[in-house]
């Protein structure tokens, strides 16, 4: 989460060596398809990530060490817990979001660039393609959390997040299902 009240402080620190983090948004996205790719095995994936990360090998360190450093790295700096879940009243309020198993997948920052590019742009006239490199992970994610409900990629995530209610008409029903079914998002293997 983002403070006002500190700057960010972005450091792996082990033992008495400071390791500096570029946690640019685009470099965890790639970070993100990396650990997701199929091309590198399992074992060199921390290891990737953490060059990534800081531009320095971790070598001298073993495979478990490197696997915990970059799980410190995701919990302390990388996750993004607030806009997990999302859902919403009868006049489309937010409602309070509460814990789910199993939850379903809302969004993809993968699949859903294009609205997010668009989402951006609409309610902050930020290029995201020219802020590559510079908009920081937490802020990214404090502007995606805050976008409007009138921007697409919000849109979208409503249509989602949509369940049906007996206040619904059929036909409003079927419209949103055919709606669900145009921005529903693929299954990676």
């Amino acid at each position: 989460m983002l403070s006002l009240s500190y700057k960010l402080e972005d450091a792996l620190i082990i033992g008495s060596e400071v390791y500096n983090l570029n946690l640019s948004f685009d470099n965890v996205l790639r970070i993100f398809d990396m650990l997701q790719s199929n091309d590198l095995e399992v074992f060199q994936k921390p290891y990737f990530a953490l060059f990534m990360l800081t531009g320095e090998t971790f070598e001298k360190y073993s495979f478990d060490d490197v696997a915990e450093f970059l799980d410190s790295i995701l919990e302390e700096h990388i996750k993004n817990k607030e806009f997990n879940s999302l859902e919403y009243d009868l006049a489309g309020n937010l409602m309070p979001v509460q814990e789910v198993e199993n939850e379903e997948q809302l969004y993809s920052l993968k699949y859903d660039a294009d609205y997010i590019f668009a989402s951006f742009f609409q309610a902050y006239n930020i290029d995201l393609i020219e802020m590559q490199g510079k908009l920081h992970w937490k802020k990214f994610n404090a502007l995606l959390n805050g976008l409007p409900e009138d921007t697409k990629f919000m849109e979208v995530v409503k249509i989602r997040a949509y369940k049906p209610s007996k206040y619904d008409s059929p036909e409003y029903k079927e419209q949103i299902k055919k709606l669900q079914r145009q921005y529903e998002l693929p299954v990676d293997d």
